[in-house]
């Protein structure tokens, strides 16, 4: 009985190419959409699941409240997570983890000169491999983080530097003046991994590096993620609770009073505090937009295959007078559907391979192939080729299987046979979803063009940022000179800060309410403000040769500052020497924010200043000169004055786009979905056209015969599919509206949803709707209607 029924699937396939290619490009594209789109959601969903112990793992947090403000912190004193393992006996074990937040140079000691910047680089006490699932190729996970000036390097970074993996007992140079021995190999990190790592350095190399870290290890500055590893079973409420009541923790950290909590390890790449908020954000978008692709798909294939109802309904007959069940009928039909969906899937996936790499390139994905092969995607897959099956096939082999033998073996229909009811609910579903989604891509273009257009206070245009860091401290007066009567430079200024990437905060109490305010705080030179293009609201009576505090207005609102501002004490010590207009150094998402400068007046130790070890000298360059040009030549002067770092630069216009990286993305996919949308939807149509005409041949050629012009038999056949677009618009356009609406609230600075765009996309969508239609309508309307009549 499986064999016949596969013949007769097989047959019927290709006695009807069109209708079988139309079912199957569409069901293979939605699948290759929706299962990439889905890979990206499980992925995420998957992230250190991977870890033996992960269930038991949590991160350490502390919640602290200054005025009205409340903020979670994640870094802690050295001494903090010992103290844990000493007073809690729920605590089976820690880890103190210090991820790098800035590059550092990595060089191989035969070829110093040769040093590569490297991001990925962590301090770790020696339990890291023992707490975490991260296995060693080469190495012991026990000891080898033991001693001081050791670490463990990924097998990509041993490749990246020696060549091969075999390089226990070597040594690499760490910014230019530490060697540390390699005595550990760890697999790559997978992309499912929030611990990232190429190096991971041994805890106790951390207060040998330098005085300041000495001190922030012996002083209780806030620099680890302190990692807790329970007892099987234990509940971290009663373990956070432990920690709030241990006396060792009363005091807190430099003057804090932490509220602790505990965060699982499952939770916090996408639901905790320290998240990653841009992918968070995308995954319940892109896995509605996938199902929604995939219901199109599958919409569009039930629609044409019971369209076609007709052309089975005599085979059913002849079928149940012969003894044939609607059971036996309905597995029959949901064999057809099945193999033209594991077609569809095979074609489908053959997509995803060629299609994954753009499509991790436009989301900024890295998804590792052993993700992808994984037992946990691939049960993933399996299931959604199975509910594709059970869904394309479900409407069809109950329409099909439903027919009554006498009526249809003597020719009687009724006009409801093949669902058209059904079809028009489908066809409306499809144009909704379609209109629905070139609504929201025109929406997300115009609020980015709207972000990017926005007049931010500062000329971010043709500046260059070059990070400098303590290996500087000595030449960087006589670098900065250097580059300043470098041809085609207007300027040059420092910042301890990156504009648009990062900031200090403190807090300073109101004037008047006494609430503590938060406000960021930039140590800058003297030229910082001419070099940006900023404005004076308030010059100051001296401008060079002494420190200045500069704050911007709505620092001075928000402090409750009143009358003749200059002079005015700010805080004890600290005393208002002039104001800025508002400019944006962040991101113009979230609106602005209340900022201090400090302007340094002797910038000989620019470098050695509180607050500014390390920061970014910002480049003016002139417009009519060559800028890269100008970059190489920087580049020497740079080497030229640092010995240790390697040159490194961004411009500051790319990093103010960087932080419209999420709308960037989220403005790409929807522009795919909505393409892909619109393919199925038309692919839908022209297949409901073409099996339109092909059942009204006759009825046209009569027509024709009685005076009927080309252009009304084609206004005919496109009449309902017209009308069926305009009630699509009806019904998606307040949908979008709403939906759109409520993503605009979260920007500060937003466009009001425009009237031309509902208006635009209805009439693109009738335009296709008419071409779709109108391809084929005027081809019927053409055909001699004796050719139509000649079997009659």
């Amino acid at each position: 009985m499986l064999k016949n029924y596969l013949k007769i699937a097989v047959r019927s396939l290709f006695r009807h190419k069109t209708y079988s290619l139309i079912n199957i490009l569409g069901l293979a594209a939605g699948i290759c959409v929706s299962t990439l789109i889905l890979m990206f959601v499980v992925h995420e969903h998957s992230y250190d699941r991977f870890h033996s112990r992960h269930q038991d793992i949590y991160r350490v947090l502390g919640e602290v409240k200054m005025g009205d403000n409340e903020f979670k912190m994640n870094r802690f004193a050295a001494s903090f997570a010992p103290a844990l393992l000493e007073g809690i006996p729920k605590v089976a074990d820690y880890v103190r983890v210090l991820p790098t937040y800035s590059n550092a140079a990595m060089a191989d000691p035969a070829r110093k000169d040769e040093a590569i910047l490297e991001k990925n680089i962590m301090f770790a006490d020696p339990s890291f491999f023992s707490v975490f699932s991260f296995p060693l190729e080469k190495g012991n996970p026990r000891d080898a983080l033991q001693k001081p000036f050791s670490m463990v390097i990924s097998e990509r970074t041993a490749v990246k530097y020696f060549g091969n993996t075999d390089v226990i007992g070597k040594a690499l140079l760490y910014e230019g003046k530490h060697l540390i021995q390699i005595t550990g190999v760890a697999q790559d990190p997978p992309s499912n991994s929030s611990l990232d790592f190429d190096f991971v350095i041994s805890s106790g190399t951390y207060p040998k590096l330098g005085e300041s870290n000495r001190r922030n290890w012996e002083n209780g500055g806030g620099i680890f993620n302190v990692y807790l590893l329970l007892n099987a079973g234990e509940s971290k409420e009663l373990v956070a609770q432990g920690i709030n009541r241990l006396e060792a923790l009363k005091e807190g950290q430099v003057g804090l009073k932490p509220q602790y909590t505990l965060e699982s390890l499952d939770d916090m790449h996408l639901g905790g505090a320290f998240n990653d908020a841009d992918n968070s954000k995308l995954i319940p978008i892109f896995a509605v937009a996938a199902i929604a692709i995939l219901m199109l798909a599958l919409f569009n294939y039930m629609s044409l295959t019971t369209a076609r109802a007709t052309q089975r309904a005599r085979e059913v007959g002849v079928r149940k007078v012969v003894g044939a069940t609607r059971a036996g009928l309905g597995s029959q039909f949901y064999m057809e559907s099945a193999m033209v969906c594991a077609v569809a899937f095979v074609l489908g996936l053959l997509m995803v391979f060629y299609l994954s790499q753009p499509f991790y390139t436009l989301l900024g994905l890295t998804i590792d192939t052993s993700f992808v092969v994984s037992p946990f995607f691939l049960s993933f897959l399996v299931g959604l080729l199975a509910l594709t099956a059970l869904v394309a096939g479900s409407y069809p082999a109950f329409v099909l299987s439903g027919f009554a033998p006498l009526e249809v073996i003597k020719g009687r229909f009724t006009g409801s046979i093949g669902g058209v009811g059904v079809r028009r609910v489908f066809i409306v579903f499809q144009f909704a979803v379609s209109m629905a989604l070139i609504v929201a891509s025109l929406i997300v273009r115009e609020q980015l063009s709207f972000m990017q257009r926005k007049e931010l206070g500062l000329n971010k245009e043709q500046v260059l940022s070059i990070p400098v860091g303590p290996s500087m401290a000595a030449n960087y007066i006589p670098f900065r000179n250097a580059v300043r009567q470098q041809a085609g430079v207007s300027n040059a200024t420092f910042a301890n800060a990156g504009l648009f990437k990062g900031y200090n905060m403190f807090f300073i109490p109101n004037k008047i309410t006494k609430k503590d305010i938060s406000v960021v705080q930039m140590v800058v030179d003297d030229q910082f403000v001419k070099t940006l293009g900023l404005q004076w609201k308030t010059l100051p009576t001296v401008t060079t040769g002494r420190n200045l505090t500069v704050l911007n207005e709505m620092a001075v609102t928000e402090l409750g500052i009143k009358g003749d501002p200059l002079g005015q004490e700010i805080r004890e010590g600290l005393t208002l020497d002039g104001i800025v207009k508002d400019f944006d150094f962040s991101n113009v998402q979230h609106g602005g924010k209340a900022m201090m400068l400090s302007v340094a007046g002797d910038t000989t130790n620019m470098l050695r200043m509180q607050g500014a070890t390390r920061g970014i000298m910002y480049v003016r360059m002139d417009g009519q000169a060559d800028i890269m040009a100008n970059v190489k030549a920087i580049g020497r002067l740079f080497k030229k004055y640092d010995l240790e770092r390697p040159f490194e630069y961004y411009f500051l216009d790319d990093a103010f786009n960087e932080t419209f990286k999420n709308e960037m993305r989220l403005s790409g996919m929807f522009s795919v979905f909505t393409v892909l949308a619109i393919f199925i939807a038309c692919m839908g149509l022209f297949g409901l056209i073409t099996f339109t005409t092909e059942t009204r041949t006759k009825e046209i050629g009569i027509r024709k015969i009685l005076g009927a012009s080309a252009a009304g038999i084609v206004g005919m056949l496109s009449r309902e599919f017209v009308v069926l677009v305009l009630i699509s618009g009806v019904i998606a356009m307040p949908v979008a509206w709403y939906f759109m609406s409520h993503w605009l609230e979260d920007f500060a600075y937003r466009i009001s949803v425009p009237l031309w765009v509902h208006l635009l996309t209805i009439a693109l969508m009738l335009l296709i709707t008419l071409l779709t239609v109108g391809f084929k309508a005027v081809h019927a309307a053409t055909v001699n209607p004796a050719a139509s009549l000649r079997n009659d």
